[in-house]
C-alpha cells in the first residue's frame, strides 16, 4: 500500500476509487511557509499528517492569530469558491504532509461527487465558526484570556510540566493582537502568581489549571 493510500484510508477520505494518480502528497518542514497571502492558488491542500498556523496581516502590516489546524484541515477551500488569491499566511509548527489535488482534478473527477462536497461543506463550516471566534477573542478577550488561550492551544504539543518552546515574545504578541509591552507585563504578572517561569525563549508551565481558568475556555483551533 502506497503513503497516500495509507493516508486516505487512515482518514476515510471521501476519494472515488481512481483518483490516486491524479493526486500527490506535498511535504513541509517545521516553521516552513505553506502558502503566503496574495499568492495564486492552484489546488486544496489536505492536511494528514503535522501542524499549521493560520494568520491574517492586519493593515498595519503585523499578522493575527485565526487558528491552529490539524488533520485532516483544508487549505484552498475559500480561494476556489470566492476566485481569489491566497486570504491567508500558513506556516507549518511541526513537519507536516499534505495530499495536493490541483483545481482541474477537482473540477473534474470531484465536483458532482457528494461525499467530497460535504467534506468541503464541513471544512467551510468550521472556518466560519473559528473566524467568528477569533473575531470575538480579539475585540473582547483581555489580553492574559488571549496569552492563556494561546498557550493551551498549543500545549497538546507538550507534556504537563514540561517547558514550552515559544517564539520570541514580539511575535506572539503580534499574533494574539496586542504589544510586546503588554505581553511582558502579563508574563511577568503569571511569574510573580507562580503560574509559571519564564526562562528566555522557553516557558514552564507550573500551575496548568489556573491557566486554563484564565483562558475562559476560548482555544484558537
Amino acid at each position: 500500500m502506497t503513503t497516500l493510500m495509507n493516508y486516505i484510508q487512515t482518514f476515510q477520505l471521501p476519494f472515488p476509487d481512481h483518483l490516486e494518480p491524479y493526486i500527490e502528497l506535498k511535504s513541509f518542514q517545521a516553521g516552513q511557509q505553506v502558502v503566503n497571502t496574495g499568492d495564486k492558488a492552484s489546488g486544496f491542500y489536505i492536511l494528514t499528517e503535522g501542524k499549521y498556523r493560520v494568520t491574517t496581516n492586519e493593515v498595519t502590516g503585523k499578522s493575527l492569530l485565526l487558528r491552529f489546524c490539524s488533520p485532516v484541515s483544508i487549505l484552498g477551500d475559500i480561494e476556489y469558491f470566492q476566485k481569489k488569491t491566497i486570504q491567508s499566511d500558513v506556516i507549518t509548527i511541526h513537519p507536516a504532509t499534505f495530499i495536493y489535488i490541483p483545481y482541474t482534478i477537482y473540477e473534474r473527477y470531484l465536483r458532482t461527487y457528494s461525499p467530497f462536497t460535504e467534506m468541503l461543506l464541513e471544512e467551510l463550516s468550521y472556518k466560519l465558526q473559528t473566524c467568528t471566534v477569533a473575531s470575538r477573542i480579539n475585540a473582547l478577550a483581555p489580553v492574559e484570556a488571549r496569552f492563556a488561550a494561546y498557550l493551551c492551544t498549543i500545549y497538546s504539543d507538550a507534556k504537563f510540566g514540561k517547558q514550552l518552546f515559544t517564539t520570541n515574545t514580539n511575535e506572539v504578541a503580534s499574533l494574539i493582537g496586542t504589544t510586546p509591552r503588554h505581553l511582558n507585563r502579563v508574563l511577568k504578572r503569571l511569574s510573580e502568581q507562580h503560574v509559571l517561569i519564564r526562562n528566555k525563549e522557553k516557558l514552564h508551565i507550573k500551575n496548568w489549571p489556573v491557566l486554563q481558568q484564565l483562558s475562559e475556555g476560548i482555544r484558537y483551533e
